[in-house]
């Protein structure tokens, strides 16, 4: 049996369909879990000053995360070793590489976890303005720092995703969300009750040890394990390669996390709850989002990496049609069923009958189309190397959301509404910017 799971879990992942049809499956278990998470935390912590802490002190670390993560993320790192592949000495280069990701990764985490951490404190000021409770302030604090080993535990695990995708072990790769969402469902369910929201951030902590820990056995199998190694002057140039395809994705990322930042932060001055209100509204309108947008575009980035590695521009643009065609149809059929079920699945799901929650979510899910296609173009342009564009688009649209949060903030639903304007005004952008980068490659070739 056991032999028979393990086999499962190796197994090799032939098409772009089926890779997503996988990654989709997965992806839709880790987010029901998502959806149990939510609801526990809807009905027994409940939508207040508690949970507000809690979603406020993932904001730094989630920026961590999505910055120096960049480093070793997947978008960056299957290109430099598709690239890497293609020299006389192809899998030793591969490994080289890998190992010097892993070295410098993880020394840049530390240090970098290290000094924030001390400045924690002075943080908290701007990420929650609104609370004034000393007891919610040292809580945020608390769970801040802790919350800080996250970032390094799931960077490494993303640098373990990165080879399990390149060899197509979809599988391997989709199940370490389930296992994460799990533990943090377990510690919701088990500590909860005796510790508080402590305990629910030791969930996370054993929830990241594990995500990263379950990819370990099929690259230790293949002896692709990386390790630590002393950095010599010739491997500069795979840093500075790396440095500059990841800084600007490391910018795009920033800014995300950079606009729910500041999305929280006008939150917290609408009083207790209203975080807590906006994170949950978030966190379900991303459930499609993951199961259409990022199924299809982590299913077939690897083959847009592969197909531009081998100069192939006929099926790296089929691809990208074909892949944006199956996003619209069914992010736009999705769009239309959760706005008119938005109340009754609200109530369903997260056991709470909160109007201003209802709304939220399906001012959110408006915004499904547009943000499925961002993520599409902005991958694309990745696997050409494009990542200078790509920031420059993501720039533009980080601002112009940001700009209409401050001008429509008033209420978590209005929050949400400029959140929704501005991902459509960036999509028509995006979608105009690749149309004529595709005509200029086309008349090249």
């Amino acid at each position: 049996m056991f032999k028979a799971l393990y086999r499962s879990l190796h197994n090799r992942t032939k098409t772009i369909q089926g890779a997503a049809l996988i990654l989709a499956g997965f992806t839709f278990s880790a987010q029901l879990l998502s959806l149990v998470r939510d609801r526990l935390f809807a009905s027994s912590v409940g939508l207040g000053a508690d949970l507000d802490a809690y979603y406020y002190a993932f904001k730094i670390p989630d920026i961590l995360y999505a910055f120096f993560t960049a480093l070793v993320s997947v978008t960056v790192l299957i290109p430099l070793l598709n690239k890497a592949r293609q020299h006389e000495d192809g899998e030793v280069q591969v490994k080289k590489t890998y190992d010097v990701l892993y070295t410098v990764f993880t020394l840049c985490a530390v240090v970098t976890i290290s000094i924030v951490a001390i400045f924690v404190p002075y943080l908290v000021k701007f990420i929650a303005p609104g609370v004034t409770d000393a007891t919610e302030i040292s809580n945020i604090i608390l769970y801040s720092r802790l919350l800080l080993i996250q970032p390094l535990l799931l960077g490494i695990s993303n640098l373990f995703g990165s080879y399990t995708q390149m060899q197509q072990r979809f599988i391997i790769y989709a199940s370490s969300p389930l296992i994460y969402n799990l533990s943090i469902v377990g510690s919701i369910i088990f500590l909860f009750p005796k510790y508080g929201m402590l305990g629910v951030v030791y969930g996370v902590l054993i929830g990241s040890v594990l995500h990263a820990s379950i990819q370990i056995p099929y690259i230790q199998r293949m002896n692709f394990l990386p390790r630590m190694i002393r950095i010599y002057k010739s491997d500069m140039s795979i840093v500075k390669d790396v440095i500059t395809h990841s800084v600007p994705r490391a910018l795009i990322l920033s800014l995300v996390q950079i606009e729910f930042l500041i999305m929280n932060s006008v939150a917290s001055l609408r009083g207790a709850g209203s975080t807590a209100t906006l994170n949950l509204a978030n966190n379900l309108q991303s459930v499609p989002m993951s199961l259409i947008g990022v199924s299809f575009v982590v299913a077939a980035f690897p083959l847009f990496s592969k197909t531009f590695a081998e100069k192939n521009e006929r099926l790296f643009w089929g691809t990208y049609e074909e892949t944006s065609k199956k996003i619209f149809t069914y992010t736009l059929l999705g769009t239309i069923l959760l706005w008119f079920a938005r109340e009754p699945l609200v109530f369903f799901l997260l056991g709470n009958n909160s109007e201003e929650l209802s709304l939220a979510f399906g001012l959110f899910i408006l915004s499904l189309t547009p943000q499925c296609i961002e993520l599409l173009i902005t991958r694309t342009y990745y696997a050409r190397g494009e990542t200078k564009k790509a920031a420059g688009l993501n720039i533009f649209a980080a601002a112009i959301t940001i700009g209409l949060v401050f001008l429509l903030g008033s209420s978590v639903s209005n929050i949400a509404l400029a959140f929704t304007i501005g991902s459509w005004v960036s999509c028509f952008i995006f979608f105009f910017s690749i149309n004529r980068y595709k005509k200029g490659v086309e008349f090249v070739k």
